[in-house]
């Protein structure tokens, strides 16, 4: 028996019901797990929640629960969520679960016993927002960027598992394995991070008690990553190891890509194949949060429809790069591909049918220039859609298609059937464009089915079919073969949104409802006059390059263009921003600041950004049509 196709989505932290970055990221293995079964293959598809840790404790204790009681509550969010969108895995695990602190617990004793866990003292800083250990150049990064007040000093008994004894294990895997992280420009980071040193990792805290007990010394509680990324194994059956692809987000992917290949080589397990590191959704250019109030709930979305939310996701979002998100957008799209587009052309191509054919699909018999064109046409786009989507990019499968289906409006026009059915000696012509367009109809049935399930089915059976379009495989699919039937009466299959009323609402207009946080605004700066302001020469630059400085997490180095000149200029900014996000960004920068040196690099110059006191920095945009070297005045 062959092994499942294994897919996981990471665990969620149960500090918040799901937004819909959560919601993407399952939506997103959930399609591609329904496309690898109708590949033919059995698929195991995990997700669940990472439900231990500092957060978790203080905040059931600040409501007078316990903590389990309140990962109850907000796990109850997710497989509610989860059921309603109709998500096929099998599997929802929480780290709460008995067999997976058993097993937890076992490997931690089997790495204990090798050497590769050992206890010993943690004295330095701590973040407590991060919940993780600060390193001197990340305490004065975040010093810098005025969060300090983050920072706490902090002594602490701990268990430490030897990540630096595997630097040169991890970087020769890279080498020989160039799948295993996925787009390659993350890949990328995840190298220069490791090139960069690897330090031992604390696994294990003594000043909580929400968490897995260390066995044999159960004043100590292993520690959140240790416990979290154990679930894809824990979670797992013996046949379906090791996954085949595991979806992150990028903020996550230093762990999964470091931490967790660490592990199992520890263990003597093999490794996931790929892991694929995708964007976030973006209000504005900021990622969704709860803490920063810009968080889009789902449920907001799925008034218009489960498979719609999936179609936008899809559709909208390439998977590695960032997407701003927009109800006016979200709404745009669902109506020019859906509404306007597919459920256009099938409201038409199955009412020509029954109108013209009494239900019945035609087998051409002749075809012209343009029938064979059309015909050719669903011949590349059918395996172009798989290839594709087998290299997970639906994003660009959809792309291919929905390019096709235009071509087919077009093909419409030129053809003219509602002409073509006044002859009779038009027959053979019009039999081949009414079965050019069913086929065409049938095999996007065929093809949208893992994205959209319940759409793909009805417009399945208005084409005469009675099986479940999930159960048909894409193997063997004859696209140019009959029609199995007379079709069925033609259902709608997206209603039009009423964009201008839907914006009008309350529910919609308010987009993401959720408070604000009280800024912590700093105090105005002693005074300058006019003559000293008028020093500082700002411009507008383009960032040309960026990348990590090694060894540090917020130091992003770039080349800039200021129209003048190109310059090297170093920012503190890679908590906020990834290099790939800087890449062709429009800056402001303070051109005649003294260069510094920071983390040896030279620095000539600084952007502008802004922030409270608190908060990342956001970087100040000029507008779009400016060009590097303009004055800011």
């Amino acid at each position: 028996m062959s092994k499942p196709f294994y897919i996981t989505t990471p665990i969620y932290y149960v500090n918040d019901r799901p937004h819909i970055g959560h919601t993407y990221t399952t939506v997103l293995a959930d399609v591609i797990a329904r496309f690898h079964r109708m590949r033919g293959e059995e698929v195991y598809f995990l997700t669940g929640t990472d439900e231990h840790g500092q957060k978790v404790e203080k905040a059931a204790a600040a409501r007078g629960i316990t903590p389990k009681q309140l990962a109850d509550e907000v796990v109850a969010n997710y497989t509610e969520l989860w059921k309603t969108m109709g998500m096929t895995h099998f599997r929802f695990i929480r780290t709460t679960d008995e067999d997976h602190k058993a097993q937890v617990q076992r490997l931690f004793k089997r790495l204990l016993d090798k050497g590769d866990i050992y206890k010993s003292t943690y004295k330095g800083l701590y973040s407590v927002s991060d919940e993780a250990y600060v390193t001197e150049t990340q305490a004065k990064e975040l010093q810098a960027q005025g969060l300090a007040h983050q920072l706490v000093e902090l002594e602490e008994e701990t268990y430490f598992f030897r990540l630096s004894a595997y630097q040169d294990r991890l970087l020769k895997y890279y080498e020989e394995h160039p799948e295993f992280v996925q787009p390659d420009f993350r890949f990328n980071e995840v190298k220069r991070f490791v090139e960069g040193g690897l330090q031992d990792l604390s696994i294990s805290r003594t000043s909580i008690s929400w968490g897995i007990p260390v066995p044999g010394d159960e004043k100590h509680v292993i520690y959140v990553w240790f416990d979290a990324l154990l679930n894809y194994l824990t979670g797992c059956p013996a046949n379906s190891w090791p996954p085949d692809l595991q979806l992150v987000g990028k903020d996550i992917l230093r762990f999964h890509a470091v931490y967790w290949p660490a592990f199992l080589m520890a263990a003597g397990m093999f490794q996931p194949t790929t892991i694929l590191a995708h964007g976030w959704w973006l209000m504005g250019e900021d990622k969704m949060s709860k803490s920063k109030g810009n968080v889009v709930r789902p449920d907001t979305l799925l008034r218009f429809g489960n498979d719609a939310l999936r179609f936008y996701f899809m559709r909208d979002m390439q998977v590695g790069h960032d997407r701003g998100f927009s109800y006016e957008g979200f709404m745009d799209r669902l109506n020019a591909d859906l509404a306007n587009g597919l459920g256009n052309l099938a409201s038409r191509t199955l009412s020509m049918i029954q109108r013209y054919r009494g239900g019945v699909v035609p087998m051409p018999t002749v075809l012209d220039d343009l029938d064979r064109e059309m015909a050719q046409q669903l011949l590349a786009v059918f395996p172009e859609y798989l290839e594709q989507a087998r290299a997970n990019n639906f994003h660009g499968a959809l792309d291919t298609l929905w390019t096709y289906l235009r071509t087919l409006d077009g093909y419409i026009v030129k053809a003219e059937p509602w002409k073509l059915a006044k002859d009779p000696a038009n027959d053979p012509k019009l039999d081949a464009v009414l079965a050019i367009l069913y086929r065409a109809l049938r095999a996007t049935a065929l093809l949208v089915a893992p994205v959209m399930p319940e759409l793909a089915q009805t417009l399945w059976e208005s084409l005469g079919h009675a099986t479940n379009v999930a159960e048909t495989t894409f193997h063997g699919f004859a696209l140019d073969g009959p029609a199995i039937g007379p079709i069925g009466e033609p259902k709608p299959l997206f209603q039009r949104i009423d964009k201008e009323k839907e914006m009008s609402e309350p529910e919609t207009s308010a987009a993401p409802a959720e408070t604000k946080p009280a800024l912590d605004v700093p105090e105005i700066r002693e005074t300058v006059d006019a003559d000293t302001f008028f020093k500082v020469d700002l411009r507008v630059g383009k960032v040309l390059e960026a990348e990590r400085v090694p060894k540090s997490d917020k130091l992003i180095k770039m080349k800039v263009d200021i129209g003048l000149e190109q310059r090297t200029i170093v920012g503190g900014i890679g908590k906020a921003y990834e290099p790939a996000d800087l890449l062709n960004r429009l800056v402001v920068v303070v051109a005649n600041l003294a260069p510094r040196k920071l983390m040896g690099i030279e620095s000539h110059g600084m952007l502008l950004a802004a922030s409270d006191s608190a908060s990342k920095p956001y970087l100040v945009a000029p507008p779009a049509d400016a060009l590097p070297g303009f004055l800011v005045k």
